[in-house]
């Protein structure tokens, strides 16, 4: 009994420890929530098993180069304006590279709100600082095809996880370039390449 207690009390001031750790976890659903657990590392060991043909090649390389760029952390002002922004999608059949498309980031009500405004698949949602200023900012919103209304993150209204829910972390690479990882599940990712 007194090591089930001892053991019980363990995982629960882990578990405490971890949430303290990054409080804004808790504005996703729990299934949401591994997604961004190792979001990089998950996505790039998927892209070693992925069936790349040979039209994917440039793609892979592409993605395998920006994952293993070193993690800066943005200041709003660096992330606010207009971007170019293009998505590379990877899976276990293979690593695709999609043209370049327009996107901004806008302060609105004194939180920064990403929208992708131009191609058929799109996403918009509201991008969370980190809490200390140091890592990742992740990503809470929804995707949407072609002139679509927008949508928002299902946590934030009434009800449970939609289909079109969507969430990522978010971090620079050099000036004028930002990644944004999303949706890392067991079957793929999308990445936003952002440049100025």
């Amino acid at each position: 009994m007194y090591v089930l207690t001892r053991l019980a009390s363990a995982v629960f001031l882990a578990a405490a420890g971890s949430a303290a750790a990054d409080a804004r976890l808790e504005q996703f659903w729990p299934e949401h929530q591994q997604r961004l657990h190792q979001a990089p590392e998950r996505a790039a060991a998927m892209n070693t098993a992925a069936k790349v043909e040979a039209s994917d090649a440039d793609a892979k390389a592409i993605v395998e180069e920006l994952l293993a760029e070193p993690h800066q952390t943005p200041d709003a002002a660096a992330l606010t304006g207009e971007w170019r922004v293009r998505s590379l999608q990877g899976g276990r059949y293979g690593i695709y590279a999609y043209p370049w498309f327009k996107a901004r980031i806008e302060e609105r009500d004194g939180r920064l709100f990403f929208e992708k405004t131009s191609g058929s698949q799109r996403r918009s949602g509201w991008l969370l600082p980190p809490s200390d200023g140091k890592g990742d900012w992740y990503f809470q919103g929804g995707a949407t095809v072609n002139e679509d209304p927008q949508v928002g993150y299902s946590k934030i209204g009434d009800g449970g996880p939609r289909e079109s829910d969507s969430v990522g972390t978010v971090w620079g690479i050099s000036e004028g370039r930002i990644l944004m990882l999303f949706d890392v599940n067991e079957t793929g990712y999308e990445i936003y390449q952002l440049k100025r």
